[in-house]
């Protein structure tokens, strides 16, 4: 029991002593206590606001010097951002930047690193459509296969459990890589800008790289189908593909073949093979993504198809003393497979 408890069973204990007074003295001797208890309820009560007090200026304290904390983080991340890229540019780095330097082992800073990634998967949107790992080495990865149905069951009869099949994909890796060269002029330019000008012209090559990697590897490992590239060539892939990916499935596709033979195709008299809502096409119901970089008409599932990013993408320099440049490759280890064949269908125009 608490003092306050206590305190509070007392003044009950004294009420019924009160009532059972039989002289004044003895009335006033227990108003007394009274006032005395309740005079240290007060002080127990200030203590107990005093305390809180303090205990919220300690968790505000706490909060301020974490803010402060993670303050400083940020203020040597890019204290170190700085360096790296002032690295890159040529310029002279001080004693003090070059250990800094040296126990980061000349990383790539993170927010750098950050930023070429979120450009490759921009530039490539297919990166954010299939199913992307980043391991280390070599990976087995696996998919799942299409479901089987449900069946009937015969009461009391023992149920057999069905499994959805695991396929599995082993990837390796292979470097990707990506050159520019700027002129000695590089070190006239802002930390800021010179980010900006590297990660665009480094993500944007690996980009391509790797969206041409994926759509040639669907191209040439998906379930071949042949075929006119007209209407009925079309449905032909909508139904070959397993009612099981179709969910989230996609037709990819040149601007070329798209624009010059599929949109010729719809004749709004006859058919609604082709459709265009909120500024995106369909053909027979399903998403149109166009690349640059298919070379046939392709229509499945890419969650199916398993990227690996061996290793986050490293960015090496080297001054040109001959012809007074810079030149500034990026590198990236990258291995893509697709789990299932039938995922994807691919239309082999007839000749």
């Amino acid at each position: 029991m608490t003092r306050k408890e206590e305190i509070e069973a007392r003044k009950v204990e004294i009420r019924e002593e009160v009532d059972k007074a039989e002289t004044t003295e003895q009335v006033e001797e227990l108003e007394k206590e009274v006032d005395a208890l309740n005079e240290e309820e007060t002080q127990i009560e200030e203590q107990e606001k005093n305390e809180e007090v303090a205990e919220e200026m300690k968790e505000e304290k706490s909060a301020v010097k974490e803010i402060k904390m993670e303050e400083r983080k940020m203020e040597k991340k890019k204290e170190y951002r700085d360096i790296y890229l002032s690295k890159l540019m040529g310029k002279e780095l001080n004693e003090e930047e070059r250990d800094i330097l040296v126990a980061e082992d000349g990383a790539i800073p993170t927010e750098t690193q950050n930023t070429i990634f979120e450009k490759v998967v921009k530039k490539a949107p297919m990166l954010d459509e299939i199913t992307l790992l980043n391991v280390k080495g070599n990976v087995s990865f696996y998919v799942e296969g299409t479901r089987t149905d449900g069946a009937d069951h015969v009461e009391g009869a023992s149920i057999t459990e069905s499994e959805v099949p695991l396929l599995k994909v082993d990837l390796a890796g292979t470097e990707i890589v990506k050159l520019v060269t700027i002129s000695d002029t590089v070190k006239t330019m802002s930390i800021d800008a010179f980010e900006e000008w590297l990660t665009d012209m480094l993500s944007d090559s690996i980009a391509n790289a790797i969206e041409s990697k994926i759509l040639n590897k669907i191209e040439t490992t998906g379930t071949p189908v042949n075929g006119s590239l007209d209407a009925s060539g079309l449905r032909s892939l909508v139904a070959g593909l397993p009612a099981g990916y179709e969910n989230g499935a996609k037709w990819y596709v040149n601007k070329s073949l798209f624009y010059n033979n599929i949109l010729a195709l719809q004749d709004i008299s006859k058919n609604e093979l082709v459709t265009r809502e909120n500024g995106k096409y369909f053909i027979l119901g399903y998403e149109v993504s166009i690349s640059d970089k298919a070379n046939k008409v392709s229509f499945g599932n890419a969650k199916k198809f398993v990227g690996n990013l061996a290793e986050d993408i490293n960015i090496h320099t080297q001054y040109n003393i001959g012809n007074n440049t810079y030149s500034y490759s990026g590198v990236a280890i990258y291995d893509g497979k697709l789990a299932d064949a039938t995922a994807f269908q691919v239309l082999n125009v007839s000749a």
